[in-house]
């Protein structure tokens, strides 16, 4: 992780205790919110393709504005982030793999969604603003 990253994942204090020492730990020793699981090593596979196949079960849409969200969402004021929240609901709700979730569920079988994360997004797409950074390194 870095920097950035870490002290969201750990909180400050932990994240500087763990910039400065430098301190090298066993993974069931990590602090909280380092790690989502810890398993044994022949079992890290088994594992993330649980997840992966988990995360492939819900409405592609759906799980990528929401990935947006919680990464560009994160640096607005809550009011903010409400307003993104409300509009990305209200036009995913009127997107086909919404009625496809809610029949499909009742219909207890596996969904069959068909909205195109790249080409059916909502007409406010992006919502933030493109920053270009030019490095020197």
């Amino acid at each position: 992780l870095s920097t950035f990253f870490l002290q969201r994942a750990v909180g400050w204090k932990k994240a500087m205790e763990l910039i400065l020492t430098g301190r090298v730990f066993r993974a069931k020793d990590a602090p909280a919110g380092l790690f989502n699981y810890v398993v044994p090593r022949d079992e890290v596979l088994a594992k993330a393709l649980e997840l992966a196949r988990e995360v492939a079960s819900t409405a592609p849409m759906s799980a990528m504005m929401n990935r947006q969200m919680l990464i560009r969402n994160s640096n607005m004021s809550p009011e903010e982030a409400h307003l993104v929240e409300s509009r990305s609901i209200h036009a995913l709700m009127r997107q086909p793999d919404a009625r496809e979730g809610i029949v499909s569920f009742l219909e207890k079988r596996a969904p069959n969604f068909t909205c195109d994360p790249l080409k059916d997004v909502p007409e406010f797409y992006p919502w933030w603003r493109e920053v270009v950074t030019r490095s020197k390194l």
